[in-house]
Order: structure tokens, then sequence, then C-alpha cells
């Protein structure tokens, strides 16, 4: 009867060694992986302080489009400017918080192109204005925590009206002439 117990004991212990023999790391078991490392905790990894990732902002393009308030010509030193009033502007340009509809923008470029017009002073309050450029936004999940959005402006456009061509009058048909004395042919 020992030799029994002593034989069941025996495979009993073989058979829970042969299990925990083949777990591998992190399958349970409770002991260290094959190289001796300690077990990882779901916290280990995490960042403590500030992430990489926030570390460098994103640039995206924004449209800004309006009405001519005023503008000045650039000149030896100083560059060329032109406020609008704002009608339309996309999201990237209103979500940073550069414009609002309805507010005046003034964007400084080295080179602004008039359509139609022959400058700044030229320039009338109907004109259409439109900007175009990138600005700086953080990535998703990023403190905000001094952060300032910067604009980089690529282009600005003013444009009048179309210039209108003068029309030709009409062209008269030329008639038969009249014969004098009533009715020709009679």
């Amino acid at each position: 009867m020992k030799n029994l117990i002593v034989i069941s004991g025996l495979v009993v212990a073989l058979a829970t060694g042969s299990s925990v023999a083949q777990a591998g790391p992190g399958q349970g078991g409770g002991e260290a992986g094959a190289k001796g490392k300690a077990p990882q905790s779901k916290s280990q990894g995490k960042s403590k302080g500030k992430s990489k990732r926030c570390a460098k902002v994103r640039k995206v393009g924004f449209v800004v489009a309006g009405t001519f308030v005023r503008g000045t010509a650039a000149t030896s030193g100083t560059p060329a400017t032109v406020t609008l009033k704002v009608t339309r502007a996309n999201r990237h340009a209103t979500k940073s918080g550069l414009v609002t509809v309805g507010m005046n923008f003034t964007a400084t470029s080295s080179r602004i192109r008039y359509v139609n017009r022959t400058g700044p002073g030229d320039a009338q309050d109907t004109d259409k204005v439109k900007v175009v450029g990138k600005v700086t936004q953080l990535k998703r999940k990023c403190s905000a925590e001094g952060f300032v959005p910067v604009a980089t402006i690529r282009s600005v456009k003013v444009k009048g009206p179309d210039a209108v061509e003068p029309s030709e009058p009409d062209a008269v048909e030329p008639s038969e002439p009249e014969v004098p004395g009533g009715e020709a042919g009679i």
C-alpha cells in the first residue's frame, strides 16, 4: 500500500511539474521569464513626464478670405501688409484661434498679388482678399500649456472686379434706298 501511495504521489508531482515547465513567460506559473527578468507590471512603460510625441507640433494649412480694408506697399526693410475683414475661414484657422469670422486680420507678406489693381492705393473696400498659409497645431491629447500658434503666410491675393470691355454700338443694317415719289416698280 505504501508503494502505491508513493507512486501516485510521483505521478501527481510529474504531472504538475510538466505543466509548469510548459508555461512560458506571461502565461502564469508565477515565475520569472526565461532570462531571469522580473514580470512587468501594467504601469511600467508609461511616461511620467512630457511625451516625446508632443515635442513636435504639426503644421496644417489654413485659408482665410474676406474683403479689403487697407494695405501698405513693401518698402526697403518693411514687408507689405494687407488688412481684411474676415468673411470665411477654414477650420484650421478658426480652431487655432488665429481668426474668427467678422474680425479684422492683418496679413504680412513680402509679396502680395493684386489682380485687376495696380497696388494698395488702387484697391477698394469691395475687393476680395484671400490669404493662404500654414499654422502650427498641437497633436491630440497634448497639453496646451504655454503653446502659441504661429502662422506662416504663403500667398496673399487681392482681386478687384473683372475689367469690363467697352461694347461696340449695335451695327445698323443697311436698308434699301427709298425711291422718291412713291413705290418703286409700279
